[in-house]
């Protein structure tokens, strides 16, 4: 059996097979807290960190610039970045006092104009969600890159699809790694066979992403057999624990009882869950099945 990991945003500078042997071993670990022995499966993960990373700084400029403060720095947002901040904001709560106060007195007197309105939520994201700090809030703008820019898109599919469609391929995909699967996978139809796709930590259902995968409407890919998408409550990315047919399609088996431990977007910890990585474990074991039952 083939596994195929897909990794998310922010990877650039990563060793490519450090990468990978760190989300392996994270399966490995937990398989063997259940017991479980290591199945025979070869593996892949295409890496386009580096890639992505270089094409949406050319295309945007500096990205470390994009919260900083002063004059000279009248960064602007997407639609697509400006929506992103706006729900994460929404759903870690942040009043509006807070945002007049890291604005300053200066800026709410003369009117603080949209960029900096949400270059100052912005801010607040980075200092109060665990994780975030770590990301910075720039990662936006390699979802926006990946879903706006076609040249981007296309850099990134080329290093990814192929990995996708070379016979029966469980895909285990992260953060924005599960948008371009799944944009890759109904591109596909009935091309890929996958018995099991795992999306973890995903921002599918995100509405403004949703509109940029559209057209078609958003559906089960037809090659895959079970779709399984693991979500702890408090992830920043994530934002939608469940991806049903209110949030994004009908067909989609959710755990979104899912508990992290410090980042509640960590794919270390989504690959530790004893739900994810058992189902994995029995795809990869068990190619004609679904990887639905214990055994």
């Amino acid at each position: 059996m083939r596994l195929v990991f897909v990794h998310g945003m922010r990877q650039e500078g990563k060793d490519a097979a450090n990468l990978r042997q760190a989300w392996e071993e994270s399966l490995i670990s937990a398989w063997k807290e259940l017991g479980l022995t290591k199945p025979s499966y070869t593996l892949e993960m295409p890496f386009y960190g580096d890639k992505l990373h270089k094409l949406v700084e050319e295309a945007r400029g500096d990205s470390e610039r994009i919260l900083m403060r002063g004059e000279g720095n009248e960064q602007t947002f997407t639609r697509l970045e400006e929506k992103l901040i706006l729900a994460m904001a929404e759903q870690e709560k942040i009043a509006d006092d807070e945002i007049y106060a890291e604005l300053g007195a200066e800026v709410v007197e003369r009117g603080a104009v949209n960029w900096e309105w949400v270059q100052a939520i912005a801010r607040i994201l980075e200092r109060k969600v665990p994780g975030l700090g770590r990301l910075g809030l720039s990662f936006v703008r390699q979802v926006d890159g990946y879903l706006t820019r076609p040249h981007i898109r296309k850099a990134v599919d080329e290093m990814v699809e192929p990995h996708l469609l070379c016979g029966s391929t469980v895909v285990v995909s992260h953060s924005l790694g599960t948008i371009i699967a799944y944009r890759l996978l109904r591109k596909a139809k009935k091309k890929a066979k996958v018995p099991l796709f795992v999306t973890l930590g995903s921002p599918l259902g995100i509405d403004i992403v949703k509109r940029h995968l559209r057209p078609p409407g958003l559906t089960v890919p037809e090659g895959v057999k079970r779709w399984l998408n693991g979500t702890d409550e408090r992830d920043y990315v994530a934002l939608h624990a469940r991806l049903d047919r209110k949030t994004f399609a009908e067909g989609i088996e959710n755990v979104s009882d899912i508990d992290n431990r410090n980042d509640a977007h960590a794919i270390a910890d989504y690959l530790s869950d004893s739900t994810i990585c058992w189902r994995i474990h029995s795809a990869v074991c068990s190619p004609q099945t679904d990887g639905s039952q214990p055994r």
